[in-house]
């Protein structure tokens, strides 16, 4: 039996009480847009072992299992494996820069620097995955739209519409658990009629899912609709101006001053690293 809830974990909410879910939900995505950015720019082996570092600090302070988090990397571990040979076959160093080739025929070849170029876009795969979804483990859906729109709110002034925004995007992330719950329902009832998803090579099994999209989309269409009448029958930007009601009020503590203050300087630091090692 195939269930997917236990491996893809994207997007589920934990509330375990620990120390980094009761953190202000700004602090938490300003956090992750530090590490996401320092992520993004480090190039080094060094500063990533710095970020795996943090990152071991940060699981500590979630109270998650590890085992847990490490479980939502297992349905791409094959799509990356992948990607990652035809990066290291087809790499080509750039104009001036020495390459050291241990197999070459044609086009296709294995070097020292596709091989550690492709390390790296790894664990920058590994990295941002790991924050964006650490960031959904600790933060409820109405703590994340509630802190984006708060931070977001000076482009409110400007016209853009900030709260439709944040309220898509958010919606749009949490919806992943409830199209995974959908898709174990429905091979979960193919399954009770003798459809077995769970035999057969890679080309058999993803013809036995394909029957399954046309029932996963009316079911999405389904849920938009209703979620669409919700907001609507709540008044949800009837008016030019509008403004969101809160359940509870915002407020920055001590604990969320020292986490922003220790996640930025840490990102300055390893920054400085990787610079110092380019």
């Amino acid at each position: 039996m195939i269930e997917l809830s236990r491996d893809i974990t994207f997007g589920q909410y934990i509330n375990n009480g620990s120390a980094l879910t009761r953190l202000d939900p700004r602090t938490k995505q300003l956090g992750a847009t530090l590490l996401i950015v320092l992520v993004s720019l480090v190039n080094q082996f060094i500063p990533f072992a710095l970020c795996l570092l943090f990152c071991f600090m940060i699981q500590r302070a979630s109270g998650i299992a590890l085992s847990y988090v490490l479980r939502g990397y297992r349905p791409f571990l094959g799509f990356l494996a992948v990607i990652t040979v035809f990066q290291i076959l087809f790499y080509y160093a750039p104009p001036g820069q020495h390459q050291t080739i241990y197999w070459q025929w044609w086009v296709l070849s294995i070097s020292r620097e596709g091989i550690l170029n492709s390390l790296l876009i790894i664990l920058r795969i590994f990295f941002l995955y790991y924050i964006v979804t650490m960031l959904m483990f600790t933060t409820s859906l109405v703590d994340l739209t509630d802190g984006a729109e708060r931070l977001l709110s000076p482009l409110q002034k400007l016209g853009l519409p900030v709260n439709a925004f944040v309220m898509v995007l958010v919606v749009a992330l949490k919806f992943v658990p409830i199209f995974i719950t959908e898709i174990e329902r429905l091979i979960k009832a193919q399954s009770a009629r003798g459809v077995r998803f769970d035999q057969g090579n890679a080309l058999q099994r993803t013809m036995k899912l394909a029957p399954l999209l046309i029932p996963l989309f009316i079911s999405a269409f389904k849920r938009a609709e209703v979620l669409s009448t919700a907001m609507e029958a709540r008044c949800f930007g009837n008016r030019p101006g509008w403004k969101r009601s809160k359940r509870r009020v915002l407020r920055f503590g001590r604990n969320d001053f020292l986490a922003l203050t220790f996640t930025f300087i840490a990102c300055i630091t390893i920054m400085l690293i990787n610079y110092a090692l380019s």
